[in-house]
């Protein structure tokens, strides 16, 4: 997946460029460092394979038909920032599995949010039944992922929510937007001069 942001300034300004993952990572925004940390459409897919116990590297390559080469790295990627671990399940030959770490099982409402966003928007589906359905185990109750107001347990969603932005966040963001202002002056200043 590749990201456009307005942080560098090069030729092209009104395209965007190119946002380094390591430079996303560096922004004071909780959705940026997420993104940087989870690299690309095939983690949410290796995760959604981990959560369903399918663990070991020729299962998750079956399933997901990535080339061994790529499943590695992104298994790297996914183990460098804590998301899994890798444990033998095996002694003799030693053999592997990948589980989700705490850090990685609080990914899985992420999933199943784009799960439910998916189901809606994503199909149709053979005979109206999405891939995947969820129960509450022990009561097989059907599982839907919601908000509710933590105090008044009100379900919301994002009209009827509001966001309150940090100082260091609204600063790096009038940054950016002075950094591209500027930068947007000169390539006019410099367009008008030749």
């Amino acid at each position: 997946m590749t990201i456009f942001y307005i942080v560098k300034i090069e030729k092209n300004l009104y395209r965007g460029v190119f946002m380094k993952r390591s430079t996303l990572a560096d922004r004071y925004c909780s959705i940026a460092r997420s993104s940087a940390e989870l690299t690309d459409a095939w983690s949410f897919v290796i995760l959604r394979e981990i959560f369903l116990s399918n663990r070991r590297f020729d299962g998750l390559q079956a399933q997901t038909g990535m080339s061994p080469r790529s499943l590695t790295l992104r298994l790297n990627d996914l183990m460098a920032s804590g998301i899994i671990e890798r444990a033998a399940y095996q002694d003799s030959p030693v053999r592997y599995e990948y589980r989700a770490t705490d850090k990685g099982r609080d990914l899985w409402p992420v999933l199943v949010a784009l799960k439910q966003w998916g189901d809606k928007w994503t199909g149709p589906w053979k005979g109206g039944e999405p891939p995947l359905t969820l129960y509450h185990r022990g009561h097989e109750h059907l599982l839907e992922l919601g908000f509710v107001c933590k105090t008044c347990r009100v379900p919301i969603d994002a009209r009827s929510s509001s966001v309150c932005m940090s100082q260091p966040m609204s600063a790096e963001r009038e940054n950016l937007a002075s950094q591209y202002q500027d930068a947007l002056r000169k390539k006019r200043k410099g367009s008008a001069g030749e």
